[in-house]
């Protein structure tokens, strides 16, 4: 037996209003989704592929959004303005978040080269030893920080100008350290004892140099490239203790005075 079953005018008209609702349901699904995950990113997640690797010659370079507070969050390359700065104190850059901020690049105001870097580009900062976050020297007050981020999300950090003592002669401890030198030295005498690794970077307006890292117990000689000031980050792993001599600042001790010459006695010369 068989059955031929035919739709009331009805019932199709029913089908084809459900069939509408749902297409148009989930039009709107898309249109929210797209919306809510565009917000969560921003109009991108990194500056132009065209100055991917130099975004400080982009003549429309991308902004980081100000938070307040020393506070910015942006997409990978894009630029931190700051001015009224003290090139004497030290920047600290803390990632926030759970977000990544790897290289930060200085230039003055419009992408101006202000200390050439490794490659030719502006100074880089970027250590693979501070623990506390990225210590970043600037050469004047008014700069622009380039930050390098993952290329697929969002980075937000915070800067500040905590308080760094200023160090001289025989510096020793355990654990990491922060100092910047008194003097005008740029070589040192650096000696680990027990168990672990200990390393240490320079900063200056240059960028980032590590000058020392060893996981035996050592003595021997550092150098490092002159600047004002220099920033020394120490870590030190596990019981190993640390001490670096610096040589008195040779421009700080006084010159001796020369006594005068005696005169020739009157009863000493010849008739």
């Amino acid at each position: 037996m068989s059955s031929n079953t035919t739709l009331s005018g009805a019932a199709r008209a029913r089908l084809l209003a459900f069939n509408g609702f749902v297409w148009i349901f989930g039009l709107v699904v898309i249109v929210i989704v797209g919306a809510v995950l565009l917000a969560e990113t921003g109009d991108e997640v990194s500056a132009s592929d065209d100055y991917a690797y130099e975004p400080w010659l982009n003549p429309d370079p991308v902004l980081a959004d100000d938070e307040g507070e020393g506070v910015y969050s942006g997409v990978d390359g894009a630029m931190v303005r700051l001015d009224g700065l003290d090139p004497a104190q030290p920047l600290l850059i803390t990632e926030l978040d759970d977000t990544y901020v790897g290289r930060v690049s200085v230039t003055g105001p419009g992408g101006e080269i202000l200390t050439e870097g490794e490659y030719g580009g502006p100074a880089e900062f970027e250590s693979y030893i501070a623990s506390d976050g990225q210590w970043v020297i600037v050469p004047q007050s008014d700069v622009e920080l380039w930050i390098d981020g993952f290329s697929d999300e969002r980075w937000r950090m915070k800067v500040t100008t905590p308080p760094v003592a200023e160090r001289s002669g025989t510096v020793s401890g355990f654990g990491p350290a922060v100092f910047t030198l008194g003097g005008t030295a740029t070589t040192a005498r650096v000696s680990m004892r027990g168990e672990g690794r200990v390393s240490i970077e320079t900063v200056t307006v240059n960028g980032v140099t590590e000058v020392f890292s060893e996981n035996e117990p050592t003595d021997r000689s550092i150098a490092w490239a002159d600047g004002e000031p220099v920033l020394f980050v120490i870590d030190a792993w596990d019981d190993a203790g640390w001490t670096i001599v610096f040589p008195e600042d040779a421009a700080s001790t006084p010159a001796a005075t020369p006594s005068p010459t005696p005169e020739p006695s009157a009863s000493g010369a010849s008739p």
